[in-house]
C-alpha cells in the first residue's frame, strides 16, 4: 500500500501529520512536490520531497492526500489537476483537507460529488457543480475531503478506507486517543 502525500510551499503540515501516521500503518507514505525543490510548511519546517509529481506511476498510487495551505501557491498547475483526473479515472483514493478541495474542484473531479471544506465556497465558481456538506469529514466514493479542523477525522476516516484498525475496539482506542486524550 501507497500512500503520496503532496508538499508545496507554506502547506499546513500538521493537517496531514496524524493521516501520515495511520497511513504509515497501511505500507509506504511518499512526499511528492512538483519538483524537487525545498519546501517550507506553513509551520516553517523545510523540507524536500521523496518524489517529484511526474516520475509517479498512477497505477502505484493506493492513497494521494494534498494538504491545505494557500491555494494560490499551486494554483493553475495543470500537471497536478492532469494528475488528479488519472487517479480519479482509475478510482484511486484521493484525499483533500482545508482549502485543498478547490484543486479538486479545478480538476474537474468534484462535479456531483459531495465534499466539505473550510473554503468559503459560494465566493468560488468551481464549486457550482458539486455539494458542499458541512461536516468534519465527507467520503463520496474515491474522494476524502476534510475541513481544517477535523484533521483528526480526516485522518481516522483515511485509516478506515485504508483498513488499519483490525476490529471495532482498535479504531475506538486510536478515536478515543487521538480525538479525546483518552488511554
Amino acid at each position: 500500500m501507497k500512500t503520496y502525500i503532496f508538499m508545496y510551499d507554506n502547506f499546513a503540515q500538521f493537517e496531514v501529520i496524524l493521516t501520515n501516521y495511520l497511513a504509515s500503518a497501511a505500507g509506504e507514505v511518499i512526499t511528492v512536490g512538483i519538483d524537487d525543490s525545498v519546501v517550507t510548511s506553513m509551520e516553517q519546517f523545510k523540507m524536500i520531497p521523496h518524489k517529484i509529481l511526474s516520475d509517479i506511476n498512477v497505477d502505484d498510487v493506493d492513497l494521494f492526500v494534498i494538504p491545505g495551505g494557500d491555494p494560490d501557491n499551486i494554483n493553475k498547475k495543470q500537471e497536478l489537476y492532469d494528475f488528479i483526473q488519472k487517479l480519479n479515472d482509475k478510482e484511486k483514493l484521493i484525499g483533500a483537507i482545508c482549502y485543498a478541495p478547490i484543486h479538486l474542484a479545478r480538476a474537474g473531479i468534484l462535479k456531483g460529488k459531495k465534499f466539505t471544506t473550510s473554503m468559503p465556497v459560494d465566493e468560488y465558481k468551481e464549486f457550482e457543480d458539486a455539494h458542499f456538506v458541512n461536516q468534519n469529514v465527507v467520503v463520496d466514493g474515491n474522494i476524502i475531503t476534510g475541513k481544517g479542523v477535523g484533521y483528526i477525522d480526516f485522518a481516522i476516516e483515511i485509516g478506515k478506507l485504508l483498513d488499519i484498525y483490525e476490529n471495532e475496539a482498535e479504531l475506538m482506542d486510536t478515536i478515543n486517543f487521538f480525538k479525546h486524550q483518552k488511554i
